[in-house]
């Protein structure tokens, strides 16, 4: 009964893991590792990725290029590739990738200003 369980697992991995190839032109190492760890926690992310990406109110490079940006924002090397990957397949150019680059990037770096408020108020309060 196990071992039929652990081939039935098996099974739906490799679908799943096909299905991520096809659809992603690669398998993000993280899903991988997920999938060898715990299939119904892959499986709910998933459903969760999908629940994401169904709205009607963001076209799908929409989506896309807010997916890159926060992977772009949080330093996401698999995110990143994953993104730039649908950015390309909804027809997004290298222009407009590089652009929305441009924008992470002053925003990032525009937070770490934020961050930084209250101890350039102290500075100045302290001098």
């Amino acid at each position: 009964m196990k071992i039929e369980k652990e081939k039935e697992i098996e099974k739906e991995k490799k679908k799943i893991m096909t299905i991520l190839k096809r659809k992603m032109g690669f398998v993000p190492k993280p899903l991988e590792d997920m999938s060898n760890l715990n299939m119904d926690m892959l499986k709910r992310y998933l459903e969760e990725k999908q629940i994401a990406y169904s709205g009607t109110n963001l076209d799908n490079k929409t989506q896309v290029f807010i997916a890159l940006a926060v992977g772009i924002a949080l330093d996401s090397p698999g995110c990143i590739m994953s993104g730039l990957n649908f950015a390309k397949k909804y027809g997004a150019t290298v222009e407009e990738i590089m652009e929305l680059y441009s924008v992470v990037k002053f925003s990032k770096a525009s937070s770490s200003i934020s961050s930084f408020a209250n101890a350039m108020e102290c500075l100045l309060e302290n001098e």
